[in-house]
């Protein structure tokens, strides 16, 4: 067997768990307003479950509906009311042989008063969180007492509901870690101070649960490292890593960060992958029960190493289960290659700030595992697609109406599939767009879709296909105002040219032209490559579109390679190398540049939809063809234009 620790079974407790990988906890936003369970929830995690995890820990339930919500949309365990959809989404989950866990949450000063309907969050201490802003009100000694029996009678309830445990939430900042870290406890009563005092709380939710549920099994998920100054740091982390031993724990779920820590609960994709495994083991040094580690895993390569080195007993995933259900399954069966690779843009994390449910960039199905399937095509008519443009967009729907018995021909003018996940790859720490890009292309060589490279589509191609549909990927072009690249002679690029024919750009000096997503990263790629970049921007804020974690880390990396960023300043004028700006003061400032990089966004390549929409009945428009987004309204175009073809009356 390839991946023989990560598939080989262990207990946690005395329950048998069939492999060694954890589904963690991670926001949908699929429950409902009320709190309860929805079928879109039981359906997203029994996906999950059937696609072959050992373990599911459900995400956050509060255990106080009132002030312990950090969300609108998640679920509640403070009430028997909630049991029947608890009881149905552990049920689903145990049904394909996996544990289901839920955590057990409540969100201390981590929430809004949007979220706790007007009330004041609670904490340890009335100090505020750096990124809420909120003042907290501080917990007195027997409301603390109460909230710990909110947590025991929660585990009850989950208990009721069929769970095969249930795990309290002590990390990344919420109330059980608030009361632990001496940066956010400063409590004179039983509660605070020592470190026996700081973590009484957990250890009494501990006790309680123990004494009420002893048949259910019990982790903790705990911070080793706040990465805040004056935060829980790794010493006394490890002595409450054996103090909840002690308490009878079955199960240590290792994490760190917080809200105020920045980059370090919720990765960006410069982290390499596994970096705090660290943690893990040092947690495994003082105990002797099972410790789940993990953080930014993709690989079962590197998840088998993990266990091999005994680093962990159990590995945990999140958005890599997003990406692709079927992670585990794929391993096992030796297809790793067919593994739907997560690109770490964090739109679902990112969806969660906004206040949304959950979605994935690379995988449209989230969200809508309970929908029914599309009845397959009957293949004896064998009706034929052509898909013109081999993006995200494109690929999507060929892949799609392929899987549906059509037959598709897919052309790409270029010489390799892909479109701008090629050029989109290039910038520092985007190479895992270059790893999708070939899973889309393995897929296309397992599908019955016929691939032609370097072909320009033309509408008299139409009388030699003879389609019965048609869908126009086409993809985009680059803006930019004509006289500014031609004025700007040799020395003025668009991003694209500056990705395509990097070893043609030289000089020392570079000014880009956008301080969108595309102008950061072109001012990241030439900055990493030894160029002095001004980065220019009209508006006030760069890339605002832009995903908080990968947008706080690649402004970050700008700053602190010299990057001068000029906010509010226009281009009015160039000449070759020189260029002439104003500023909101209306102050001009004239300097010389080696390289002028144009990035001032994209506009839909829709010419020849507009062509072949006259002279055909059934011609489609997806990806930015039609409307210029992101990578995940590609693929999701793509998907739906597939779905409309398939669905058609007629058909």
């Amino acid at each position: 067997m390839e991946y023989e620790h990560l598939l080989a079974p262990a207990f946690i407790g005395e329950r048998w768990i069939k492999n060694r990988v954890v589904m963690a906890p991670m926001a949908t936003g699929f429950a409902a307003n009320s709190g309860e369970v929805t079928d879109t929830l039981v359906a997203y995690y029994e996906r999950r479950a059937r696609g072959g995890v050992g373990t599911i820990i459900i995400e956050a339930a509060c255990v106080d509906g009132t002030v312990g919500r950090e969300g609108m949309q998640q679920i509640r365990i403070d009430s028997p009311v909630y049991i029947a959809g608890l009881s149905r989404l552990a049920k689903a989950i145990q049904s394909y042989g996996c544990a289901a866990f839920i955590q057990l949450f409540h969100a201390g000063r981590q929430t809004a008063e949007l979220i706790t309907q007007g009330q004041a969050p609670v904490a340890p201490s009335a100090i505020p969180c750096p990124i809420m802003r909120t003042m907290p009100r501080e917990l007195t000694t027997t409301e603390v007492e109460e909230i710990r029996n909110k947590f025991i009678n929660a585990a009850f309830l989950a208990s009721q509901a069929g769970f095969d445990g249930v795990e309290i939430h002590a990390a990344h900042g919420y109330l059980v870690n608030q009361f632990l870290s001496p940066d956010t406890n400063l409590r004179t009563d039983k509660y605070g101070g020592s470190l026996e005092n700081r973590m009484r709380f957990l250890l009494e939710i501990v006790t309680g649960i123990k004494q009420l549920c002893p048949q259910l099994l019990l982790s903790v998920r705990l911070n080793l490292d706040d990465f805040t100054p004056g935060g829980l740091k790794l010493t006394e982390s490890l002595q409450i890593c054996q103090s909840l031993e002690q308490a009878g724990i079955h199960v240590l779920h290792v994490s760190c960060g917080t809200y105020p820590s920045g980059l370090n609960s919720i990765e960006p994709s410069s982290y390499p992958e596994g970096w705090r495994m660290y943690l893990a083991q040092e947690a495994k040094k003082v105990v002797s029960i099972p410790v789940i580690g993990g953080g930014m895993i993709r690989q079962p390569a590197f998840a088998e190493q993990v266990l091999k080195n005994g680093q962990a007993d159990f590995v945990f995933l999140a958005r890599p289960l997003l990406a692709d259900p079927d992670w585990v399954q794929k391993a096992a069966q030796g297809r790793d290659r067919d593994i739907r690779p997560c690109i770490v843009c964090n739109q679902c994390i990112g969806n969660k700030f906004k206040g949304l449910s959950l979605h994935c960039t690379v995988n449209p199905h989230v969200g809508k595992e309970k929908e029914p399937p599309i009845i397959s095509y009957r293949k004896g008519s064998r009706r034929k697609a052509v898909v013109i443009g081999s993006g995200p967009a494109g690929i999507q729907a060929a892949l799609t109406l392929d899987r549906y018995g059509l037959k598709v021909v897919l052309y790409e003018q270029e010489s390799k599939i892909g479109g701008m996940l090629n050029l989109a790859s290039i910038p520092p720490y985007k190479y895992r767009i270059k790893h999708y890009r070939d899973y889309l292309q393995h897929c296309l060589q397992q599908s019955g879709v016929e691939t032609i490279l370097g072909h320009k589509y033309v509408p008299g191609d139409l009388s030699i296909d003879n389609p019965d549909y048609v869908v126009v990927a086409s993809g985009s072009l680059p803006r930019i105002p004509e006289q500014w690249k031609y004025s700007a002679g040799g020395k003025g690029y668009t991003v694209n040219e500056l990705f395509e024919r990097p070893q043609v750009v030289e000089g020392k000096t570079a000014v880009v032209v956008g301080g969108g997503l595309t102008g950061c990263e072109a001012a990241d790629y030439l900055a990493t490559n030894g160029k002095q970049v001004i980065l220019l921007e009209q508006q006030g804020q760069l890339a605002p579109s832009m995903e908080k974690k990968n947008r706080r880390d690649l402004l970050n990396r700008l700053r602190a390679a010299g990057v001068v960023i000029k906010l509010d300043t226009k281009v009015t004028d160039i000449d070759n190398g020189r260029m002439q700006l104003v500023d909101s003061q209306g102050m001009v400032e004239t300097f010389d540049t080696d390289i002028i990089v144009f990035a001032m966004g994209y506009k839909p390549n829709c010419g020849l939809y507009e062509q072949l929409r006259r002279i055909h009945p059934r011609v489609y428009i997806a990806g930015d063809a039609g409307h210029v987004g992101d990578i995940r309204t590609a693929v999701l175009q793509g998907l739906k234009v597939a779905q409309q073809i398939l669905t058609e009356d007629e058909f």
